[in-house]
């Protein structure tokens, strides 16, 4: 490979709100972020649904929403038995189970680790592409050393196991340049969650991202490559207060149902799986013995009731389900129904090859206006989807749901949670006073921080994909959901 090639260094700043870090740039807190923005731009984009880490990474790293690729949500049932294992077959990628996240993706998806090469990975829950040393904070050896921080909730043993992950990363920078080094760094949502997405605790933690560019700028300027380095910064979710914390399962189990739910996974012959991620965000699958997902008409009369139940549970926004591969009905309690549909666009409409553009939403009132949109829509782009919510406290959500509730692996009720909820009480190390997985803005609006102009405002996170193969001038594969700001 030339000398003159191109270097990307893409930042994950797990759980970051964009109107934080936009504080600490403008404080002088981060020199070397504020320096890069200048060159180019800050600004927002949306995440995907659910919004939360491990899905939430499909987008930048893959270029598509995570249910199409096989990631419904952080824990999730898996109804045809193919991937999780007797006797829960259910898959959590908190704890063990992490390293199971990239053997679950669709293989007919590229990441940019296995496009864009040589490449590193810190910390980067999905990082399919990059193995042994060059995943540096995964595999064995890494989860022994975060176990107890992790489950402790000691985050400042977690933060030393972070600065570990970096000083490896380093060290690929020093002997061999990479030309696509991602480096996730997961301390602000862990901040986040113990003590508020605004709190002094997160805004340290962002000097540790600052500096950790510095270091790199050092390396870059020492050998010579300083103007071929980029560096771009993204967020996977945003975060919202939370006071008030509904166990869903126990919920469920109010029904006289006996429930799947993690950590209580030895059920015997269980008739309804909770699956919580965020923790603002769930599955709710019904009729386990079925192989293949029913659709909401097939479905027993007697989960009408349930869906009724669940809408009008006080921790809960919005629920929605799938009435078949190409249509989702979404309800709030007080707002109504509405059904949003995914249509082929018509011959020759596509621009440019992605799913997205490929693609036409319509929305229609059944009872009401659930997502607050002020009108119905109808066969718009994934741009005009975008651009009619991007303002609301739903952004993308049409093209959102649409994508997940009817996937393979997606619950039979999905489910969203009401503002200052979440939906689990029990089992998390670290109380939260913070929380994300749900459509609102707070949660699924992230940063965007590029040192190049762009050339169309970006939208989606999943913007970024594309644009890095583009910017490192290597070819852009076809059927992505996110397209290239840069031309």
């Amino acid at each position: 490979m030339s000398a003159a090639y191109d270097t990307l260094l893409l930042i994950v700043a797990d759980g970051v709100r964009p109107d934080v870090l936009r504080e600490e740039m403008a404080a002088g807190h981060l020199p070397r972020l504020a320096a890069r923005a200048a060159r180019g731009v800050y600004t927002e984009v949306s995440s995907c649904f659910p919004s939360v880490t491990g899905p939430a990474y499909a987008p930048f790293m893959m270029g598509r929403f995570p249910a199409s690729v096989g990631l419904p949500g952080l824990r999730w049932f898996d109804r045809a038995r193919a991937v999780a294992s007797w006797p829960s077959y259910a898959r959590s990628y908190v704890g063990p189970e992490i390293r199971l996240l990239d053997d679950d993706l669709h293989l007919d998806a590229p990441t940019l680790l296995e496009l864009a090469t040589p490449s590193v990975a810190g910390s980067t829950l999905l990082g399919r592409g990059a193995r042994g040393d060059r995943h540096p904070g995964r595999g064995w050896a890494w989860a022994a050393r975060a176990f107890l921080p992790h489950f402790r909730g000691d985050l400042q043993g977690w933060r030393r196991v972070e600065q570990l992950v970096v000083d490896r990363v380093l060290g690929h920078l020093r002997r061999e340049r990479p030309q696509f080094t991602v480096m996730s760094f997961l301390t602000p949502d862990k901040f986040a969650h113990a003590f508020g997405a605004r709190s002094t605790e997160v805004r340290t933690s962002l000097r540790d991202i600052d500096a950790f560019v510095g270091e790199t700028e050092t390396i870059a300027a020492r050998d010579g490559w300083l103007d071929r380095l980029h560096v771009w910064l993204v967020a996977d979710h945003g975060h919202a207060d939370v006071s008030q914390h509904d166990e869903l399962a126990d919920g469920v189990r109010e029904h006289g149902l006996r429930v799947l739910s993690h950590p209580k996974l030895w059920v015997r012959n269980p008739e309804a799986a909770v699956m919580v991620g965020g923790n603002a965000m769930g599955h709710v699958y019904v009729e386990l013995p079925h192989r293949q997902r029913p659709w909401w008409p097939a479905l027993d009369t007697r989960w009408t009731e349930m869906h009724d139940a669940l809408v009008t549970r006080e921790s809960v926004d919005l629920v929605s389900v799938a009435v078949d591969a190409q249509t989702v009905r979404v309800s709030h309690a007080t707002r109504g129904s509405a059904r949003i549909t995914r249509s082929d666009a018509p011959s020759g409409a596509a621009r440019d090859g992605s799913r997205t553009d490929a693609h036409r939403w319509s929305y229609r009132f059944e009872s009401g206006d659930p997502l607050s949109l002020g009108a119905e829509l109808h066969e718009v782009t994934g741009d005009e989807a975008w651009a009619a919510s991007a303002r609301g406290d739903y952004p993308d959500a049409m093209v959102q749901l649409a994508d997940v509730v009817p996937s393979a692996r997606a619950g039979d009720f999905v489910l969203s949670a009401a503002t200052g909820w979440d939906l689990r009480d029990k089992f998390e190390p670290t109380p939260h006073r913070s929380t994300h997985g749900a459509l609102h803005r707070d949660q699924i609006m992230v940063p965007l921080l590029l040192d190049v102009v762009p050339s169309r405002a970006p939208q989606r996170s999943a913007d970024v994909m594309p644009s890095v193969l583009a910017r490192l001038g290597l070819p852009v594969p076809g059927g992505l959901d996110g397209r290239s700001f840069l031309g």
